[in-house]
């Protein structure tokens, strides 16, 4: 659960990083590439519970 907290605080701190310096977001740019990084992830979390 910890590791959880901290990707998504780490991906916090990049986004808000890319924003205060002008850098394009690392994020995809469509509704699907975001999905498809959230189904990802969502795979990686169920996979370290099995």
């Amino acid at each position: 659960m910890s590791a959880l907290v901290v990707g998504a605080v780490l991906g916090l701190a990049i986004g808000a990083i890319c924003r205060a310096c002008d850098i394009p977001s690392p994020a995809p740019p469509t509704p699907i590439g975001a999905l498809l990084v959230v189904a990802m992830t969502s795979g990686y979390v169920a996979g370290g519970w099995f």
